[in-house]
């Protein structure tokens, strides 16, 4: 799991998130392909042209046991 010190934060600090290349730095390329898949009609944001995965969803992904299929607290 990615330690929660190692998330980016907006520059006006509005929220923390998760980009690709952080999430492989703790996963591997086909739990990527899990997370992508779970990721599958969620919002992410954007921050310097750059995808960035909100922090909550990829820690409720973890806490979840890593799943490829959104559960019933989906937003």
């Amino acid at each position: 799991m990615i330690p929660n010190t190692h998330y980016y934060e907006t520059p006006d600090g509005e929220f923390t998130y998760v980009t690709k290349r952080l999430f492989l730095a703790y996963h591997s390329e086909e739990e990527w392909k899990v997370f992508s898949k779970w990721m599958t009609g969620q919002t992410v944001g954007l921050v310097g042209g750059q995808q960035a995965i909100y922090s909550w969803d990829y820690e409720r992904w973890a806490r979840q046991g890593k799943q490829t299929e959104q559960g019933p607290d989906w937003d």
